[in-house]
């Protein structure tokens, strides 16, 4: 079981890191009456997690087993580096340039005034259909779906993954709701960064990333 949570990980921290949920909910917990929505969000980001990476890991079990096993795990996982390696160039192009602002989100505007049932809506769309948070989502189901260990060890293994993968939204929202006032104040000058800083985070992470998967299906074949 230490091995394939050793294996997930590196997806895990990929999902973890991405800016734009943080961001996301990072702004609810900073707007009036915060607290219903940004919990909603956190809930909708947990789900969101789960049903991807478990939709993937079916799927991929029937492929590997239908296409002679670890190979082509190794072919999938060099596929998705690379994605991920081109995606990393995409968005450090994208970035902002000298002084210039990144242009918020139509959707993240309306977040200040958004009901609870919407937010958790919001919290798992922004994960299930994020293209980058896909690919991580498609490499870590490679792996479970190919894992040999049986299959409480698995579930143990993919709530590890989840925890893992959420954390950067579930503790702010915990925090908040724990600390009120006093997180809030920590919390605005780690929404502006992010917001300054996004394409640059992301493409770091994307990177990072696409070159541990790129390794390990070098490894693999």
């Amino acid at each position: 079981m230490l091995e394939l949570v050793a294996e997930l990980v590196p997806q895990a921290i990929g999902v973890a890191a991405s800016p734009l949920p943080l961001i996301a909910v990072l702004l609810m917990v900073l707007s009036p009456d915060g607290r219903g929505r940004s919990t909603a969000f956190a809930a909708g980001r947990v789900l969101g997690v789960l049903t991807a990476v478990l939709a993937v890991a079916a799927l991929s079990e029937f492929v590997t087993q239908a296409s002679g096993g670890t190979r082509a795990g190794a072919v999938i996982r060099l596929v998705l580096g690379a994605a991920l390696i081109v995606l990393a160039v995409a968005k450090l192009r994208s970035r902002p340039k000298d002084a210039a602002e990144p242009k918020t989100p139509g959707w993240m505007q309306a977040l200040d005034s958004m009901p609870p049932a919407k937010a958790l809506k919001t919290g798992f769309m922004v994960t299930v259909v994020n293209p980058e948070e896909l690919i991580f989502a498609i490499a870590a189901g490679v792996v479970i779906g190919s894992a040999t260990v049986p299959p409480g060890m698995v579930a143990a293994a993919v709530l590890v993954y989840t925890a893992i993968a959420t954390g950067t939204v579930v503790v702010p929202v915990v925090a908040y709701l724990l600390g009120g006032a006093q997180v809030r104040d920590v919390l605005e000058p780690v929404r502006t960064w992010l917001v300054r800083y996004y394409n640059i985070i992301i493409a770091a992470v994307l990177a990072i990333i696409g070159a541990v998967m790129i390794g390990k299906g070098l490894a693999g074949l």
